[in-house]
């Protein structure tokens, strides 16, 4: 029985301890930052004449970027040291323009040639600019790529009913 007691009486002194610490404010420890000393010939007297100079904070602070009359920057920013990434080549604009069902199952109208005016039937199974046709619904075409599927979907406009 002293026993039972004794584990009663610790573990009451514990939660005791516990609620200590969780009530009991903490004091954060405070980092001490020194100022970092840059040597002189690491401070240039004036801006190398290759960088452009930052722009001031105040005048993108000023500038209203939602406005019509804004009209685009005439360079590109950059990182200093870094060339701009090299963009993609974009494979064929492909557009679904509509699909019906009909007794031979589901047909999707797809722009996929620009050479071509208009759009070409396809059936799943089929090749639309070198990825193959896996589904076709009531609103979207699912196409197999190399880098994953695709899913070609109808525009508002264009669908019928509800």
């Amino acid at each position: 029985m002293t026993l039972v007691r004794s584990l009663y009486a610790a573990a009451g002194a514990l939660l005791i301890a516990g609620l200590g610490l969780r009530l009991a404010p903490t004091r954060l420890p405070r980092a001490q930052a020194a100022p970092l000393d840059v040597p002189a010939e690491a401070q240039p007297e004036a801006a190398p004449t290759s960088t452009r100079p930052a722009p001031r904070s105040d005048a993108i602070i000023a500038a209203n970027i939602l406005s019509p009359d804004r009209t685009p920057p005439a360079v590109r920013f950059s990182l200093p040291g870094r060339a701009a990434a090299p963009t993609k080549p974009r494979g064929p604009t492909l557009r679904l323009y509509g699909i019906t069902v009909g007794a031979q199952g589901a047909v999707a109208i797809i722009d996929a040639d620009p050479s071509i005016p208009g759009g070409e039937l396809y059936r799943v199974g089929d090749l639309v600019a070198g990825a193959r046709v896996l589904a076709i619904t009531d609103s979207t075409v699912t196409l197999a790529q190399p880098s994953g599927p695709l899913v070609l979907r109808l525009q508002r406009a264009a669908r019928s009913g509800p």
